[in-house]
């Protein structure tokens, strides 16, 4: 009689109950990092080391892990310049213990021909698309942070005009926008100085930079 034994099945890991309640937690704003576009609004966003961690701390370093799905693809964009950018596009997929696998694309540009502007978007690129990826296991990931109300908003709304200014200056500031490019944005975006724009504009420059502080980085938010 032969004294080989069929092999065991390997045993599959389910997603530890710490793991699920701290999914469903959302992203502790001291983790969020902030950002100001050319126009002036601000976009909150987890950063890919931060999101690492996060997933570190979430399932275990043992127990999650992510891979590229094919390879990273570029283009570069139409124009008349020769040198005009390039897009990098990578899709990672990422799978933890306990929960279905999830992929998402992830985009980065090069500005330039350098070597050096292409190396950092590849890495760009593959790193937002691991955060994305990540986003659909639940809000500890950043999943909310286009969908919540901004907290640059509370109390805006029946604000005088001269606190609504301040307002306007804090957010702006708050992501490292000074006052000559706030008030640039003000004209181009309203046609007139901050000084000048009257109850109803401050509320809707308050609202754009709120919606701003918790949109999804369509582009690329890291």
């Amino acid at each position: 009689m032969s004294d080989i034994h069929a092999a065991r099945p390997a045993r599959t890991r389910r997603l530890t109950p710490a793991a699920r309640r701290r999914l469903e937690q959302p992203l502790p704003e001291g983790l969020v990092s902030e950002r100001t576009t050319e126009d002036g609004e601000v976009i909150r966003y987890l950063e890919g080391w931060r999101a690492i961690e996060e997933a570190n701390a979430t399932f275990g370093p043992d127990r999650w892990g992510a891979e590229l799905v094919g390879e990273i693809t570029s283009r570069r964009q139409p124009g008349p310049d020769p040198g005009s950018a390039v897009v990098y596009t990578a899709v990672v997929r990422v799978t933890a213990d306990g929960c279905l696998p999830h992929s998402d694309v992830g985009t980065a540009v090069a500005e330039d021909d350098s070597a050096e502007a292409h190396a950092v978007a590849v890495k760009s690129a593959a790193t937002d698309a691991l955060k994305r990826a990540l986003r659909h296991f639940g809000a500890r990931f950043g999943n909310g942070l286009g969908n919540e109300p901004a907290p640059a908003m509370a109390g805006a709304v029946g604000a005088r005009p001269e606190e609504l200014r301040r307002r306007v200056l804090e957010i702006a500031r708050s992501a490292g926008s000074d006052e000559a490019r706030t008030e640039s944005w003000v004209e181009r975006r309203y046609g007139r100085p901050l000084a000048e724009l009257d109850a109803p504009q401050l509320l809707s420059a308050v609202e754009a930079l709120s919606r701003g502080l918790h949109r999804r980085n369509g582009a690329q938010a890291a």
